[in-house]
């Protein structure tokens, strides 16, 4: 349902519902371990694996988006690497240039494989959502991670964080 509702309003005007869900779940995502815009900046590579990973499982069905994902990449490339150079960044401070991608791809790699293992959107709703999101802008990038990966995204950045700290001194 939050699918079908956000795939609307991407395509015409951002409604204010999307709006009020969007502001809550904000207000509760942010944990005490990372700042508001790194846990943006999470919840952004969040959904560009969700939506990747849903791509490559839906592509076998009636309802393949891969075309529909590889849109939404050459419109929001700048926007997802910034993010992606923004948790880097963070990372890097405390454990290296090595550490950090190391660190990062490990968290992709857990993301990627709970929503490959957890189906938790239809193939027919993840590709309407990636097609709005395709022919969107920055700000309705933003809120759609915040609708689809919501209050999760807390329980991904602090673990992140916790683990990347016990890796070997030698890597930083």
């Amino acid at each position: 349902m939050r699918l079908r509702t956000l795939a609307r309003s991407l395509g015409g005007a951002v409604i204010a519902a999307a709006l009020a869900v969007t502001a809550t779940s904000s207000a509760i995502a942010a944990p005490a371990c990372w700042s508001a815009d790194l846990v943006r900046a999470a919840k952004l590579r969040q959904l560009d694996v969700m939506l990747m990973v849903g791509s490559l499982r839906c592509r076998t069905t009636g309802q393949d988006y891969r075309v529909a994902y590889d849109r939404f990449l050459l419109r929001h490339r700048p926007t997802l690497g910034k993010a992606n150079a923004a948790i880097l960044g963070e990372m890097r401070a405390r454990l290296g240039q090595i550490g950090a991608l190391e660190t990062l791809d490990q968290a992709s790699v857990r993301m990627a494989n709970r929503y490959g293992q957890q189906a938790g959107y239809a193939c027919a709703d993840l590709g309407e959502v990636t097609a709005a999101l395709a022919d969107s802008g920055g700000e309705a990038l933003v809120q759609a991670a915040d609708m689809l990966v919501g209050e999760d995204v807390a329980l991904e950045a602090c673990p992140v964080e916790i683990a990347a700290a016990s890796l070997p001194a030698r890597r930083k």
